[in-house]
């Protein structure tokens, strides 16, 4: 904890937790609380041209549903933009990978579905498990509780100081091996950008898994 707490400043968007935040504590540990998964999506990446992998989440929207269909609809680019082509722009080792700034490259400038910006919905996911998937603050100093498509990825189990400053609504279920690699990427000593471009170069939605029917048909689809 004391480490973490000591890498705090590298995040470098300069949040604080709001006073509402502050008297609403995380309320779900998606280690021990069932949660449930409304859709799946995937990023394909390269690091230095060459393919990486692929990074699977899934996304909580009944807990953070504007949050959640943000990031689906930014990875299907049904709006005519989206993750791809976009890149990771930082990445700070032992906490997060930043990504997602579809207007420019250094990880200024991103968007919502809804406009420029939307604000935070909810605090209510604490930053307890690796591979949770949130949204990076916009706006000048990052303080205003505002989101638009960038997005960090959490690299240690426990980073509760991320509570209260980060909405989270997903969590990677699968390329752990590409996060890793990711991380491993060296960077630049001022602002932890990537000397090798990190590309999203796909973008996407998978379909859930079928939940095997109950009743008299249950035995049979398991067959």
């Amino acid at each position: 904890a004391a480490a973490a707490t000591q890498r705090q400043p590298a995040l470098a968007d300069g949040a604080a937790p709001s006073a509402a935040a502050l008297a609403n504590p995380p309320s779900i540990d998606i280690r021990k609380d069932d949660v449930k998964v409304t859709s799946r999506c995937f990023l394909d990446v390269s690091i230095g041209g060459a393919p990486a992998g692929r990074i699977v989440v899934d996304l909580f929207g009944e807990v953070a549903p504007r949050t959640a269909e943000n990031f689906r609809q930014l990875c299907t680019g049904e709006k005519g933009f989206g993750y791809r082509g976009s890149s990771f722009y930082r990445v700070i080792s032992g906490l997060t990978l930043q990504g997602g700034a579809i207007d420019s490259g250094d990880g200024s400038a991103g968007r919502s579905i809804y406009g420029p910006t939307f604000a935070h919905e909810n605090y209510a996911i604490a930053h307890s498990v690796s591979g949770l998937l949130s949204m990076v603050n916009s706006g000048v100093g990052g303080g205003q509780q505002q989101s638009d498509s960038r997005f960090l990825i959490q690299m240690p189990d426990d980073a509760g100081f991320l509570d209260g400053r980060y909405t989270a609504f997903g969590r990677v279920v699968k390329g752990s091996e590409v996060l890793k690699a990711i991380e491993a990427v060296p960077v630049t000593s001022t602002k932890n950008k990537p000397t090798q471009r990190v590309s999203i170069d796909e973008a996407g939605e998978l379909p859930l898994p079928q939940e095997p029917p109950a009743g008299p048909d249950a035995l049979a689809a398991t067959s």
